[in-house]
């Protein structure tokens, strides 16, 4: 099993959501990027990964990250 990546949305601190799986940890976050851009200010963004032996690893993105100058250059 490959690695694999995903997006969790939770709307409004209740519902969340899932988004993937996605190939590479770069796709998943320039994702992560534009879905972050539309969201309310009690909707949360967390990366989840699962790993080649099927274990999850969940967390919060850094309060910068958005605010990376990357962030520009998603459309």
């Amino acid at each position: 099993m490959e690695k694999k990546y995903y997006l969790i949305e939770v709307h409004d601190g209740v519902e969340p959501f899932s988004q993937g799986p996605f190939e590479t940890e770069d796709e998943r976050d320039e994702i992560g990027r534009k879905i972050r851009t539309g969201m309310e200010e009690d909707d949360c963004l967390f990366w989840a990964d699962v790993d080649e032996r099927g274990v999850l690893s969940i967390g919060s993105y850094w309060a910068g990250f958005f605010l990376d100058s990357r962030a520009s250059d998603v459309d």
